[in-house]
């Protein structure tokens, strides 16, 4: 019936593998959990040597790094049951009715549950993705189905194999970021609607600022491609908050002066998102800065 399909780098996942098989096994359903390491460092690789030999494990070691979009291609190919289950491996499973919660939609085409994050914030040079996950991410169902495509994330989803067969992550997206949105564009040129529900995982991400703020960077890098290749008209790219906001400006011309008013804020924009209370205003400004670098 189900293949969960976990992608880790870098990760400790026995804890998660664990609670996955204990819920999987309390419901009697036919499962397998598929995780493919892509090519961790050796002390994450023995930390996940005890989930190897688990009768419902099925586990691949990649020698060498593929990247987020293949290596769920990867996950998609290996499993063997009609509906496949995404998780990222930095997750926690914090509700007891998990698994159950998705079982109960089945059949389904796409089901997505969402995010959650713990109220203990991390130290002040990891603060700044910790803030963006729980003021942006954390979305109710409800909110997330007004626009359910545009919605989409890769982080905690059900999908068809079937469907998934015909759609898969474009490899030509490197590094972090949109290949949710673009995923959801295909979805949505296939008749595919994505149902929301409330049944989030905890994400436990731990990353610096530095680091967040080069994912941000690349992860624009990437829009403007997937901007490019399916033009205005598309009901997603649309309604992306960073290129409306760019189109605004262009429509008035006023690039130029944005372009001259973030040179004179960009280490103000930077002290903030560094600091102990980053702002969200501000990180659309980043954005947007970096954006109009690009687009000289």
């Amino acid at each position: 019936m189900l293949s969960i399909c976990i992608a880790i780098y870098n990760r400790d996942v026995s804890a998660l593998v664990s609670v996955l098989c204990a819920q999987a096994d309390a419901l009697g359903i036919e499962y397998e959990i598929v995780v493919i390491d892509d090519a961790s460092d050796e002390f994450y690789c023995v930390a996940n040597e005890k989930i190897i030999n688990l009768p419902k494990v099925v586990f691949v070691r990649n020698e060498h790094n593929i990247g987020r979009a293949a290596i769920r291609n990867l996950l998609a190919e290996t499993a063997r049951y009609p509906y496949l289950l995404f998780m990222d491996c930095d997750t926690t499973v914090t509700h007891g009715d998990f698994l159950k919660k998705y079982i109960s939609e089945i059949p389904a085409d796409v089901v997505s549950g969402g995010y959650e994050y713990g109220d203990v914030p991390p130290q002040k040079e990891n603060l700044l993705r910790w803030c963006y996950g729980r003021k942006r991410e954390t979305t109710p169902a409800e909110i997330r189905n007004v626009a359910p495509n545009a919605s989409f994330s890769t982080f905690n989803f059900l999908i068809a194999k079937e469907i998934f067969s015909k759609i898969t992550f474009d490899a030509t997206l490197k590094g972090y970021g949109h290949e949710d949105t673009l995923f959801g564009i295909e979805l949505e040129k296939c008749g595919i609607k994505v149902k929301h529900i409330d049944n989030p995982l905890r994400h436990d991400v731990c990353v610096s600022t530095d680091k967040f703020l080069a994912q941000t960077r690349n992860a624009i890098d990437n829009l403007l491609i997937i901007s490019k290749k399916f033009s205005e008209g598309n009901k997603i790219i649309d309604n992306i908050s960073l290129l409306k906001t760019y189109r605004k400006l262009a429509e008035y011309k006023i690039i130029p002066l944005y372009r001259f008013f973030y040179s004179m804020i960009n280490l103000l924009v930077k002290k903030n998102l560094y600091s102990e209370h980053p702002s969200m205003f501000m990180f659309d400004l980043y954005k947007l800065g970096y954006l109009v670098s690009l687009r000289k």
